[in-house]
């Protein structure tokens, strides 16, 4: 079989030490051009929140093609074969992952809420897309950009690509599966529980497939719906945090809605130990 690239690709040192090095660097080039003042909008301003996390995941992206290319990574193997999968079921994964999402925020942050409730509310209260800015139409392509592709491919590419199938190779599959899965769910601190089952989601159609595109395009998809209601409102929504704690109990029944789903998915594809990663099937 050759040379394993995942035995070289490292976690501490070319995801871990690279994304504090690309935050670093950055930060640097900002201060300089905000200096000299030669940056093309306020520091503070929030259009380069997406700027940023294409800069930074893109220098991390970076590292691991060119590591990985060292180390005989092929990207055609990584990446697989062309999507197929039954997106009907596929539909109805996505829907049973965003009502978890929903119902998992309802249920942890209630009882955050009773001591802390204006860090709820500010996290009810945030918009994706409507925020002031120097240049509104500019900051809300970009993150549409940032939310429907970048962010799909880089993010699968790193958690699923290399970091499910570094661990997977140190330790075994479950292993790699739980450990990307909760970085992944760890990294999105507005819903970690959500966003770790979204994880484990996305890494099981990976192993299922073998085609990293099934779950670039989930996640696009599972993107796709969450935006969708902001796109379509005609003002920014209002929330009372009040309303909040009343409808906690929403989330018992959004999971006794999803679960059924995820469970099924789940124990139907959950991998053994000896099972080899999808990068080495052949």
């Amino acid at each position: 079989m050759g040379r394993n690239p995942f035995e070289v690709l490292k976690f501490r040192t070319h995801v871990l030490i690279a994304f504090i090095v690309s935050n670093l660097l950055v930060g640097v080039v900002y201060g300089v051009l905000d200096y000299q003042q030669m940056l093309p909008w306020p520091l503070h301003d929030k259009l380069w929140i997406p700027v940023q996390f294409m800069l930074i995941f893109g220098l991390v992206c970076g590292v691991l093609l060119t590591a990985g290319h060292r180390a005989g990574l092929r990207l055609t193997r990584l990446f697989g074969p062309p999507p197929r999968f039954p997106w009907a079921y596929g539909i109805l994964l996505i829907s049973s992952m965003l009502i978890f999402s929903f119902s998992s925020f309802l249920l942890l942050f209630y009882p955050v809420s009773l001591f802390a409730p204006g860090f709820v509310e500010e996290r009810l209260t945030e918009q994706l897309l409507s925020v002031d800015t120097v240049a509104p139409e500019l900051y809300r392509y970009l993150m549409l950009f940032v939310v429907l592709v970048f962010a799909p491919v880089a993010e699968e590419f790193v958690f699923r690509g290399v970091l499910l199938q570094r661990w997977a190779v140190r330790w075994n599959l479950p292993v790699g599966i739980i450990l990307s899965s909760l970085l992944f769910g760890l990294l999105h601190i507005n819903n970690p529980l959500g966003l770790t089952m979204f994880g484990v989601i996305m890494a099981l159609l990976y192993v299922r497939t073998r085609s990293l595109w099934v779950p670039i395009i989930a996640h696009a998809l599972n993107n796709v719906i969450s935006v969708l209601p902001e796109l379509l409102a005609s003002s920014p929504q209002s929330f009372d945090i009040g309303d909040f704690q009343q409808t906690w109990w929403v989330g018992l029944i959004g999971l006794c809605l999803a679960a059924p789903t995820l469970a099924h998915f789940i124990y139907n594809n959950w991998p053994k130990k000896t099972t080899r990663p999808p990068y080495f099937w052949e």
